[in-house]
C-alpha cells in the first residue's frame, strides 16, 4: 500500500521499482505514492534504447527537477559485473557475485541509506521483479541481513521479497534450489 510523504514517520525503507516502457511521469507518480528519497539505480549498463529517458544522465536530471536524488551503483550491485571472477562457465554465480569486494560495498551503501533514514528504491529496467536480479541476488542478500526489500508493482501494489521469492521457487523460498547460478 502507498504511503504518503507525511506519514512515513521518517523511517528508511528500501524498495525496487521497474521501469519498463513507463515514461517518467507514471515513473515519477510511483515514486511519490511511496515517498521515494532516493532512487539507486542498479543497472550494469545504466542506458536503455527501449525507453531513452531512463538513460542515465536524463533520468538523473529529471529526478533531481523533481527533488529525488539519484545513486549510480550497477557498477557495484549490478546484475552483469565486469569481472570474470563471478562467473561459471559464463553465467552469472550468484554465491560469487554476492562475496565480490564492490558487490559487498554496494549492499553496505544501501544500508548505510536505511540507518540515514533514506526510502531508496532501488531502479532497473524490468518491472517484474521475479525477473530482476534485483529479487534474485540483491533482495535475496538483503533478507540473509533481515533487511526487507519490497518491490513496487503499481501504486496500490507492492510485493515482499518472500512473496516474489516464493513465486520464483514455486512456494520453496530458497534460490539454492537452482544451484550457484542464475536463472
Amino acid at each position: 500500500m502507498p504511503v504518503s510523504s507525511e506519514n512515513h514517520n521518517n523511517e528508511g525503507s528500501l524498495f525496487s521499482i521497474g521501469y519498463g516502457l513507463r515514461s517518467p511521469e507514471e515513473f515519477l507518480g510511483l515514486l511519490k505514492s511511496y515517498a521515494i528519497d532516493v532512487v539507486a539505480d542498479v543497472r550494469s549498463n545504466p542506458y536503455s534504447k527501449w525507453n531513452p529517458d531512463f538513460c542515465r544522465e536524463p533520468i538523473a536530471a529529471y529526478l533531481k527537477q523533481q527533488h529525488i536524488q539519484y545513486v549510480y551503483i550497477g557498477d557495484m550491485i549490478g546484475g552483469i559485473p565486469k569481472d570474470d571472477s563471478c562467473y561459471t562457465n559464463g553465467k552469472l554465480d550468484y554465491q560469487k557475485a554476492k562475496q565480490h569486494p564492490a558487490f559487498t560495498r554496494g549492499i553496505e551503501r544501501l544500508l548505510v541509506a536505511l540507518e540515514k533514514r533514506f526510502r531508496v528504491a532501488l531502479m532497473c529496467g524490468e518491472v517484474e521483479p521475479h525477473q530482476c536480479h534485483r529479487s534474485k541476488l540483491i533482495g535475496e542478500v538483503l533478507a540473509e541481513k533481515g533487511v526487507s526489500l519490497n518491490h513496487i508493482l503499481n501504486d496500490t501494489t507492492i510485493k515482499s521479497q518472500t512473496q516474489v521469492m516464493l513465486e520464483l521457487t514455486k512456494g520453496r523460498n530458497t534460490m539454492d534450489l537452482f544451484g550457484n547460478t542464475s536463472l
